[in-house]
């Protein structure tokens, strides 16, 4: 809070030029003469202050129409119009306020956003350097966005309205060409303003205490990698891999074709879940159907990495860690005669949550992301939606989510955009969702 200052305790000179807080502790010099090793003087005269014209007495006019331009701020992709330009010049700027001037603002070269660690938000679906436009064949300029999932090394955490970052607030910071405001090891990332969507972006490091002390020991991913290749070989994982596009990705196209899984580079805990749900299906392969018959590998081992990977990615969840937890409850019993209703109701209960982390809840269709990653978001939100209306029917349960705070209970025409199914397939997929449609209404009359 702000020290009360008489009017008798006169601000320096210097202070009153630059129009900022003069902070004495017992005798002159202040802070910021100080700092800038001047002379502490309190011999000018205050100037005069300017007298009003009469078109600006009318604030009420003035407060309504600065209201009316904040509600109706366009969004990231469209043009800004001259007023609001206006009124955001007038907005002090993170490194250049005036508010503190005895506060040193080097802690935003804190953040290395050039460094390899954060150089997934600026790549394009192409791979091409850093770029906010693209010139296309007829002339005109088309917007490139950079990606927004698809760097396990950052953790994605989407801010709420009541909490204590308020996107209202954070949408008037000034952020760069990628909608990107940066800080000590931390960044937001703008992705929508009317209404206004950020994501906290983080390095996975910062959560390691809160794994430990949570007894989640910490596993690097190389060694999860060599645990998994010593259950599932790579060329096995590969074929696995193949099994899974064939049979189960035409029901549960959550991945992007242009992002498929891949042995030596998705996550370890992800396919381990791609394997474990692909295996029954080995003998519609003409080399695992018998090498998986002499030496099948098993289930446990998988079921154990699975858990291990979530147990420490559920502190700081990414899009992988979703996708394994969705395969996870969708994956049937090996066991159809014994129930295991609730820990399959538990499971849907942490894939809903984590999937609210990560903005899952909300409608991407017109966040400045790339295409392809806004329609893998909108098909894997469905996903998570119907797989809680049909397992919370199935098992007589209350649904997890509800259409008030879940904006994706449906899917349209467009959203097979990089699924990798043909047209047949997708209309399946869109019948399924008509009938997801009705299911929900019915469970929320029950």
């Amino acid at each position: 809070m702000r020290k009360y200052m008489s009017k008798r305790q006169r601000p320096c000179d210097f202070c009153r030029s630059r129009k900022t807080a003069c902070r004495i502790e017992l005798a002159p010099p202040c802070r910021l003469c100080h700092q800038h090793g001047r002379e502490c003087t309190f011999v000018e005269s205050a100037q005069p202050r300017k007298k009003q014209q009469t078109s600006q007495l009318n604030t009420e006019g003035i407060f309504k129409e600065n209201e009316a331009a904040f509600l109706e701020r366009p969004s990231v992709q469209s043009d800004r119009s001259l007023e609001d330009m206006d009124l955001e010049q007038n907005l002090p700027s993170p490194t250049t306020s005036t508010v503190f001037p005895d506060m040193t603002m080097q802690f935003l070269q804190d953040f290395d956003m050039d460094g390899s660690g954060f150089q997934f938000m600026f790549q394009t679906p192409n791979h091409k350097p850093p770029s906010t436009t693209s010139e296309a064949t007829d002339g005109s300029w088309n917007r490139i966005y950079p990606l927004l999932d698809g760097h396990e090394n950052l953790h994605l955490e989407t801010l709420g309205l009541s909490g204590d970052m308020d996107p209202y607030l954070l949408q008037r910071y000034q952020t760069d060409e990628h909608g990107t405001f940066k800080f000590k090891q931390l960044a937001i990332r703008s992705v929508n303003d009317n209404p206004p969507v950020q994501f906290l972006i983080s390095q996975q490091s910062l959560f390691t205490h809160s794994r430990r002390e949570a007894g989640h020991l910490p596993i690097p991913t190389v060694d999860l990698r060599r645990e998994l290749e010593k259950i599932i070989s790579h060329g096995m994982g590969k074929r696995l891999i193949d099994l899974y596009m064939r049979f189960i990705a035409p029901h549960y196209p959550i991945f992007s074709a242009d992002s498929l899984p891949d042995p030596a580079t998705s996550a370890p805990g992800l396919l381990a879940a791609i394997y474990s749900i692909s295996s029954p299906f080995a003998m519609y392969d003409d080399q695992l159907c018998i090498d998986m018959a002499y030496d099948s590998p098993d289930s446990k081992d998988l079921a154990e990495l699975i858990n291990t990977a979530v147990a420490s990615d559920i502190h700081s969840p990414t899009l992988a860690t979703v996708q394994a937890l969705f395969l996870v409850v969708a994956k049937s019993s090996s066991n159809p005669l014994v129930s295991d209703a609730s820990y399959r109701w538990t499971a849907m209960g942490m894939l809903a949550s984590a999937a609210v982390n990560i903005g899952l809840h909300l409608d991407p269709s017109f966040w400045n992301i790339p295409l392809a990653q806004s329609r893998a978001r909108r098909r894997l939100s469905f996903l998570i939606f119907a797989l809680d209306k049909w397992l919370a029917a199935a098992l007589g349960r209350p649904p997890h989510i509800h259409k008030s705070n879940w904006l994706v209970d449906g899917l349209a025409i467009q959203d097979d955009h990089s699924c990798g199914l043909d047209k047949m397939r997708w209309t399946d997929v869109m019948e399924f969702s008509a009938l997801t449609s009705c299911l929900a209404s019915t469970l929320e009359r029950l």
